[in-house]
Parts: structure tokens; sequence; C-alpha cells
């Protein structure tokens, strides 16, 4: 993430940024998000400043048989944010 553009987040985003941190080699700035109403509130926030993409990510289940190529939002685990 710009560092200019993380300095100008208030300190509470900024921390929970901190706490779900991507690799540098990765293309996304957050991944293994909990897949949780609490982290959707604060990645819509974040949304409102910075332009992002929401990826989900999770395993198939007995109810839900995931295709390989995309997980749906109700039946994933954890997303990850990336640049749109």
């Amino acid at each position: 993430m710009d560092r200019f553009i993380k300095f100008c987040l208030p300190l509470e985003l900024q921390n929970w940024l901190n706490k779900y941190k991507a690799p540098g080699y990765e293309y996304a700035f957050a991944k293994d998000i909990p897949n949780t109403l609490d982290n959707h509130k604060m990645t819509n926030r974040i949304a409102k400043i910075i332009p992002l993409r929401r990826k989900y990510r999770g395993a198939s289940t007995k109810v839900y048989d995931r295709p390989g190529a995309f997980c749906h939002k109700d039946y994933a685990d954890r997303f990850a944010l990336y640049y749109r």
C-alpha cells in the first residue's frame, strides 16, 4: 500500500490493516481476513478512501461444492483485498 495513503487513513484502520498485512511479493495489500461482519464493516470504510476489490477464499463443504476459479461470499472462510 502506498505509504502516503496509509498515513492518511485513520489510526483505527491502520491498526486493522497491520493485522492482516500481505507479504511484499503479493499483489494483495491485505489477506487472510476472517469473513465476519466486523471485518466487512472495516473493509467498507477503507473502500470509501481506496478503490479496492475483494477476493473470497474458502474450501468446499458438504453444502457447497466450490468451483476451482472462485468462492462465493456466503461460503468463504476468509478474504483478501486488492487494489482496483
